[in-house]
C-alpha cells in the first residue's frame, strides 16, 4: 500500500513525553494531508485510503473524548463512502467496460471462433456483465443525482445487442444439419492457411465488407474477407477450401438499384464418413466448426492489435515493434491483423524492442518507420539502413508473390503462441459477478425479451 509521510507537517509529532499534540493540531494535521492530496484537483482512491488510515491514527489519540472520536467515526466513513463511489466510477466507466467487451470479444475468437454456439455463450455472458455493471452505476448516479444519460443510451444499445445474440441463438435451432439458416451469417476473416483470425456469428446485414460464399459453418452462411485478389479475381480461403470468383459488382437482389460483390464459390465435394466438408442441398459446402482451426499464434511479419488500438509487428528475429496513434492504412498492412486481448497483449509488450509514435515528428534515426506511410515518393532510397522499396512488403509472408500465397502450416518456431491465460466463455460465466448479473437479469432470455415484446 502506498505511504504519504506527513511527519514533516506537524513537529509536535516528533516530541518525545507530555500529553502529545492538541485535538486541534491532530485535526489540523489530517485537513493539511487532504490539502496536500487533492493539489491536483482530485482524491483518488488509494488518496482516500490514506486519509482513511490517518484519520484512524488519530482517532486512537488517548487525549481524545468519546465525541472527538465519534466526529473522526464520521470523517472515516465519509472518506470510505467517497472511495468506494470513485471504485464504482472507474469500474463502470463506459469506456473501460467497452474495451472490456472488446478484450473478451478477442478471447472468444482465440477459443471457440470455430464453434458458433460456445462464440455466442461468451458474447452473451459478456453483454450481461457489462449490463449488470450499467445497473449498478445508474443506481449510484441516481442516488447521487448525477447525470445519467449516457448511460442510459449505453444500456439501450447492449439490450439491443443482447437482444440480437438471444435471437441469434433461437434462429440456431432451426439447423438441420443441411443448408444455413435463413438470416444467419458468419462473418469470417482467414490467413492465408486457411485459419480464422477474427469472426461474428450473427445476422445478415450485421457487418460489412464481407463477401458471400456458398459456405456453411454449422448453420452460418459464410460471408468472408478476401484474402488476396489475382487475374482480377477475388480469394477467399477457410479451412483446406479455396472460395474465389471475378472481381465484378452485380445487382444486389436484397436491394434493389444497389449493387454487391459476386459470390465466392468453391467446388462442393462429396465426402462421406468423417470428412470436413461435405454436399449441403442447394450446393453449400459444409464445415463442422470442430475441424476448423483458429489462430492463437502471431507468425513472423504479421501484425497484432491491441485493446487501446496500439499496433504490434512481429519481425524476423522473434521481437515486436509497437506503433501508437498509427492506422494499418499508415503502416502498409496486407493481410489480417490478430485482434489481441488485453491479457495476451501484456504478455506480448514484454519482448517490445522498439515503439515507435506516429503523432510525433520521424527522425531519420528512427530506421524502422520505413513504411509507406512516412516515405512515399523516396524511390528506394536508404532511410535509416532500410532500403524503402524492400521495406514495402515485409508485412507479407511472400513479398515478391502478388497471389495466390502458398498455403502453408507456420511452424512453432516461427511464430509465439499466445493462447495461455484465456478465460472460457463458461469460466467467465461462472464468476460472482456473472452470477449477480443472471440474478439481476434472470438469465437474461425472459426478462430482456419482455422488454422488446
Amino acid at each position: 500500500m502506498a505511504t504519504f509521510n506527513v511527519s514533516f507537517l506537524n513537529p509536535a509529532l516528533q516530541k518525545s513525553g507530555g500529553s502529545g499534540p492538541s485535538v486541534s493540531i491532530l485535526s489540523d494535521q489530517l485537513q493539511i494531508l487532504e490539502n496536500e492530496l487533492a493539489k491536483d484537483g482530485y482524491l483518488s482512491p488509494g488518496d482516500y485510503e490514506l486519509l482513511i488510515n490517518k484519520a484512524r491514527e488519530i482517532q486512537n489519540n488517548p487525549s481524545l473524548t468519546e465525541s472527538q472520536r465519534s466526529n473522526y467515526n464520521v470523517k472515516i466513513s465519509n472518506y470510505e463512502k467517497q472511495k468506494s463511489v470513485l471504485e464504482v466510477e472507474k469500474s463502470s466507466d463506459i469506456e473501460t467496460l467497452n474495451k472490456q467487451l472488446q478484450s473478451e470479444a478477442a478471447e472468444d475468437v482465440m477459443i471457440v471462433g470455430n464453434n458458433p454456439v460456445e462464440f455466442l455463450k461468451g458474447r452473451q455472458a459478456s453483454l450481461e456483465a457489462k449490463l449488470n455493471t450499467l445497473s449498478e452505476a445508474m443506481q449510484q448516479k441516481v442516488l447521487s443525482g448525477a447525470d445519467t444519460v449516457d448511460y442510459q443510451n449505453e444500456i439501450n444499445e447492449t439490450l439491443r445487442e443482447y437482444q440480437k445474440t438471444l435471437e441469434t441463438f433461437e434462429m440456431l435451432g432451426n439447423y438441420d444439419g443441411g443448408d444455413p439458416v435463413n438470416g444467419l451469417v458468419a462473418y469470417v476473416e482467414t490467413n492465408n492457411n486457411g485459419e480464422i483470425v477474427n469472426v461474428h456469428y450473427g445476422q445478415h446485414g450485421d457487418k460489412t465488407g464481407y463477401v458471400e460464399t456458398n459456405g456453411v459453418i454449422d448453420g452460418f452462411q459464410v460471408y468472408g474477407k478476401v484474402n488476396y485478389k489475382r487475374d482480377d479475381s477475388n480469394y477467399f480461403i477457410l479451412g483446406n477450401k479455396e472460395f474465389s470468383a471475378s472481381n465484378m459488382l452485380i445487382p444486389d437482389p436484397n436491394n434493389p438499384g444497389a449493387f454487391k460483390t459476386n459470390k465466392l464459390m468453391a467446388d462442393v465435394e462429396n465426402v462421406g464418413g468423417r470428412g470436413v466438408i461435405r454436399r449441403a442441398e442447394s450446393g453449400f459446402v459444409n464445415f463442422s466448426g470442430q475441424n476448423l482451426s483458429v489462430q492463437d499464434y502471431v507468425p513472423k511479419n504479421s501484425w497484432a492489435k491491441g485493446v487501446n488500438g496500439s499496433l504490434y509487428k512481429r519481425t524476423e528475429n522473434g521481437d515486436y515493434q509497437k506503433y501508437l496513434n498509427a492506422n494499418p492504412e499508415d503502416l502498409d498492412v496486407n493481410g489480417p491483423i490478430i485482434n489481441l486481448p488485453e491479457s495476451y497483449e501484456r504478455t506480448l509488450m514484454q519482448n517490445v524492442s522498439e515503439t515507435i509514435d506516429f503523432s510525433q515528428p520521424m527522425t531519420p534515426d528512427q530506421g524502422q518507420m520505413g513504411v509507406s506511410s512516412g516515405l512515399d515518393g523516396l524511390g528506394g532510397q536508404d532511410v535509416g539502413g532500410i532500403n524503402t522499396q524492400q521495406s514495402q512488403r515485409l508485412d507479407s509472408p511472400y513479398p515478391n508473390v502478388q497471389g495466390p500465397y502458398p498455403m502453408q502450416q507456420q511452424q512453432q518456431s516461427s511464430s509465439t503462441q499466445i493462447r495461455r491465460t484465456a478465460q472460457s466463455p463458461t469460466e467467465r460465466a461462472s464468476t460472482s459477478v456473472m452470477d449477480t448479473a443472471r440474478r439481476t437479469v434472470q438469465s437474461g432470455a425472459n426478462y430482456l425479451k419482455s422488454l422488446f415484446s
